[in-house]
């Protein structure tokens, strides 16, 4: 082989591991030799149009033409790094395609959630921490606040779709993927399964959120020293309230792992998703509506003044305005389920 189809190879391989250098070197090879010799002889047009037409068998045009095919070839076959990167499969992105749908289903959700319960955090900081608030001071750490959580929230999600895609073997189907296989059937608009599963991922997510809520400790808002470190919530809060929303929020874990195995749509199953939500958000109410506070005094006066009380009905329209919107998402997707399969 020539000296260019050499240099063409040793550039791939520098990008490989070493001990799988020598049978892709020689794979290589022997394929460019393939198609080299079965290169179209439309080549012949572009070596008369460089060297004239030479009489047919001489030596000069046998070698021109070579040389010619020889570059098609490996232009055809593209940069070097690239056909390495092949080769090794290595994987040239961050969020695959199989992947992608519920990355970024769970996204749509997850940010606009993370950014309310970030405002509502930030404007609680400020409130009580500021001896007179201001509206610019205000807007200024809502906006800081919820950028810092949105960022968070991003990276944090897309982190964990990396790791499982990346430990999942090339080959083998994705946790994460909609489908396990494509099927005819799809071509009907029975897709209900697939949105019912990526509709369950991002439920089980956002329930992950809220269970960390109660646990989080104020460091991670940067503002530990205003209550010594402890979690944002009020620890007079008694055990039992704590311990069902605990319960609560596994038994909604359930139902959406029961999505998972069993996905699709019906209208029982819409009714359960529907009361299990308004169940929670009146739980949440309750729960605020019978304690002077819930967030810790630390952060939060518990004195019943007028910030306490506009804090307190700021969670509970927090609450079910996140309610309210998950509501319409599940009747929006019923009805595309229900107009799928008629």
């Amino acid at each position: 082989m020539s000296t260019l189809t050499d240099r063409y190879i040793a550039e791939v391989v520098r990008h490989l591991p070493e001990d799988q250098r020598d049978d892709i070197s020689s794979e290589i090879a022997a394929t460019i030799a393939d198609m080299v010799a079965a290169e179209p002889d439309a080549v012949n047009d572009a070596v008369n149009d460089a060297i004239g037409t030479p009489p047919s068998g001489t030596a000069d045009r046998a070698s021109a033409e070579r040389a010619s095919a020889e570059r098609a070839v490996l232009a055809r076959l593209g940069d070097p790094a690239e056909l390495a990167h092949r080769y090794a499969g290595a994987r040239q992105y961050l969020v695959g395609p199989d992947v992608y749908p519920v990355w970024a289903r769970v996204l749509r959700w997850l940010l606009p959630v993370v950014g309310v319960i970030a405002a509502l955090a930030g404007g609680i900081l400020y409130v009580s921490t500021t001896a007179e608030p201001e509206l610019g001071g205000l807007i200024g750490q809502l906006v800081s606040s919820v950028a810092a959580a949105l960022l968070w929230a991003f990276a944090a999600w897309t982190l964990v779709v990396v790791i499982i895609e990346r430990t999942t073997s090339e080959g083998e189907r994705s946790p994460l993927s909609l489908t396990p296989t494509w099927d005819p059937a799809h071509l009907d608009g029975h897709r209900g399964g697939a949105e019912s599963r990526a509709d369950a991922v991002v439920s089980l997510v956002l329930l992950a959120v809220l269970a960390a809520v109660p646990f989080v400790p104020s460091t991670f808002l940067y503002i530990g020293h205003l209550n010594g470190g402890e979690p944002l919530v009020n620890p007079a809060i008694p055990t039992r309230w704590f311990t069902g929303y605990v319960l609560l929020i596994g038994a909604l874990a359930l139902v959406q792992v029961w999505r998972l195995v069993r996905p699709g749509r019906s209208p029982a199953r819409l009714g359960i998703d529907v009361v299990a939500d308004v169940v929670f958000g009146v739980f949440l109410t309750v729960l605020v509506l019978s304690h002077d506070s819930v967030i810790h005094p630390g952060l939060v006066a518990d004195d019943g003044g007028t910030a306490t009380t506009a804090i307190r009905w700021s969670i509970i329209a927090t609450i079910w305005v996140i309610v309210g919107w998950a509501q319409i998402d599940t009747l929006r997707a019923y009805r595309r389920g229900a107009a799928n399969a008629a």
